[in-house]
This record gives structure tokens, C-alpha cells and sequence, in this order.
């Protein structure tokens, strides 16, 4: 099943958000408009504003402005993070295109990353939620110390499973989380229900995360848009490798250590990458981290049972699934 098809359910309201959120952007500044457009050309899944749409018609309520308001407030923070994660990561390609930094440079780069989060800000005034800036003001900080976390530990090859699940969940699935959440206030959900679906955002956020790292290691770069061995020549440890360094003999996984430490400088050097990939493979990184978001995919579905059935529902099962097992 198809992206298209899954969201056919909230096919207006992606439609409205999409109205809401051009809205939103437009400004009086020429080299603003200049990078939204950009911006706009490149737009990725839409995942977060999706997950917010079709959690606000769960319980079948009105729809209500508030839904395309947290959409619109979700993807600002998201494409803000992206912005400035190219910069801190030095990255020169996003989705395929050429990054934001490697085109108008830093500079431009770090201050339009804050005037996407300065516009998320003036969005959720619109909301006038206590509880909406709750739940974004602590998905801002956990999503910082995430960042940081990861710069801590990037070279940490031995790494705690416990650490890799936290640093993932502050850095993906907290944003997740929160458009589940802000969907749920948005739709009227009670306090519990609210609880429950952030938890299916988190859980859903996290197998999202897996099936990153393995592309990374297993994609297509036509496919994906991002270059593949990224996360390795970038010393970014992922789930795969963790497992297998620690299922290998010391001296094996030394010298895969050693392999991966070449990082940027092995760019061109193919059969290294295929060297560790293999490594993976054999001490099985592939296996485990595709059981791991398996596991968790199911325990977020398991997590919309007490909703009635609707395809709302429906949609938000086959999502699941659809991230868990893309190509891309």
C-alpha cells in the first residue's frame, strides 16, 4: 500500500494544511521567500502532519482549526531541525537536492532554522493551549539534549543499547510523539487517551529511527535521496553495528572499529563500506535492529485497540507499517 492510498482518509485536510502552512511562511523579506520555495520543492512524507490529521478524527469529533494549526506547527519544527542538523552535520544533500548550507551557507542556514522555529512559536500563541505548549516545549528539549547526546557519544563503539534507544527517542521519536499528542488534543481525546498516544508515537518514532539506520547501510541512493554509508562515515553509531560489534570476537570488532574511524576519508573507497556491511550481516545487525522495529511497530498498533474501528484507524495501522518497511 501506497503513502497516497494510506492518507486518503485525510486527503482535505493534508490539502488545508498544506494552504495553513504556505500561509504561515510567507514574508516580506526577498531571500526568505527565495529559500521557502526551495524549501517547499523538496517537501519530504509529510509524516508528522499526517499523524496529527489522522489522530484529531479518531474519536470522530468536529473537525476543528486547532488540527491544521498543530500540523502546520509540527512540520515548521521538524524542517527547522533539518535545517540546522545539515549544518551541524555538514551535510551537502537533503532528500535528494543539494542541503540548504551547501547552497546559501551557514550563516543562512542557522538564521532561517530560527525563523522557521520563531514561526512555530507565533503558530501555537493561535492554539492557546497550555497543555499544546507543554508537550512542544518539552519536545524542543529533548530533542536538544538528543543532538548533544550524540555528539557526546558518537564515537562510542560500545555503547549501551540503553543510550543508543534514548538518544534516538529524544532525537526522532520525541517529535513524533508530539504530533500524536497534539493530534489527540486537537481531536479532543481525553487525558488518557492523549498518554496513549503519545507512547504510540514514541514506539512508532523509534522502529521509524531502525528502519533509518538500515536503509542507511542496505538503501538505494535513488530511492532514499540521501547517500548511503552516511551514518558510518560520519561515526554516527547505529543500532546494526552496536549488535554486531558485540556479538563479534574483540579482535574482529577492532578492526571493523578501525574501518569506520577512516570516515570521510574512505568516501570513494567502496569496498570498505561493503566490508562493514557484510561484518553487520554476518554477526547479525540486520536481523536484530529489522526484529527490534518489527516489535515495536506491532506494540504501537497494539496501542490503538481500544479506539473504534474507523479509517482513521485503519490509516494510522497501515502508517505504521508503511514507515517500518520503506524503501525510502
Amino acid at each position: 500500500m501506497t503513502l497516497k492510498e494510506i492518507v486518503a482518509p485525510v486527503k482535505e485536510d493534508l490539502a488545508e494544511f498544506e494552504r495553513e502552512f504556505k500561509a504561515l511562511l510567507k514574508s516580506e523579506v526577498f531571500l526568505i521567500d527565495q529559500v521557502v520555495r526551495y524549501l517547499a520543492a523538496q517537501r519530504g512524507k509529510r509524516l508528522r502532519p499526517i499523524l496529527v490529521l489522522l489522530i484529531s478524527r479518531l474519536n470522530g469529533a468536529p473537525p476543528s482549526p486547532k488540527r491544521l494549526q498543530a500540523a502546520a506547527i509540527l512540520e515548521l519544527l521538524h524542517t527547522a531541525t533539518l535545517v540546522h542538523d545539515d549544518v551541524v552535520d555538514d551535510a551537502d544533500r537533503r532528500r535528494g537536492f543539494p542541503s540548504i548550507n551547501s547552497i546559501w551557507k551557514n550563516k543562512v542556514s542557522v538564521l532561517m532554522g530560527d525563523y522557521l522555529f520563531s514561526k512555530a512559536l507565533l503558530a501555537m500563541l493561535h492554539i492557546g493551549d497550555m497543555k499544546a505548549f507543554s508537550i512542544i516545549s518539552h519536545t524542543a528539549e529533548r530533542m536538544s539534549s538528543g543532538e548533544l547526546l550524540q555528539l557526546e557519544r558518537r564515537r562510542d563503539y560500545w555503547m549501551e543499547e540503553e543510550i543508543y534507544f534514548r538518544l534516538i527517542a529524544d532525537k526522532t521519536a520525541a517529535l513524533i510523539s508530539a504530533a500524536c499528542q497534539l493530534g489527540s488534543l486537537a481531536g479532543e481525546l481525553s487525558e488518557e487517551e492523549i498518554a496513549r498516544m503519545g507512547r504510540f508515537g514514541e514506539k512508532a518514532g523509534i522502529a521509524f529511527q531502525l528502519r533509518d539506520d538500515l536503509l542507511d547501510l542496505l538503501g538505494e541512493e535513488s530511492q532514499t535521496g540521501k547517500s548511503i554509508g552516511k551514518d558510518i562515515r560520519e561515526n554516527q553509531i547505529t543500532l546494526p553495528l552496536l549488535y554486531a560489534l558485540k556479538q563479534a570476537s574483540k579482535e574482529e570488532a577492532k578492526s571493523i572499529i578501525r574501518l569506520v574511524r577512516r570516515g570521510a576519508s574512505w568516501r570513494a573507497r567502496k569496498s570498505d563500506f561493503r566490508r562493514i556491511v557484510a561484518f553487520i550481516e554476518t554477526y547479525g545487525g540486520i536481523d536484530y535492529a529489522s526484529a527490534m522495529a518489527q516489535r515495536l511497530a506491532e506494540e504501537a498498533v497494539h496501542l490503538l485497540e481500544p479506539f473504534h474501528a474507523s479509517p482513521y484507524k485503519s490509516a494510522l495501522t497501515n502508517l505504521v507499517h508503511f514507515v517500518t518497511a520503506r524503501e525510502h
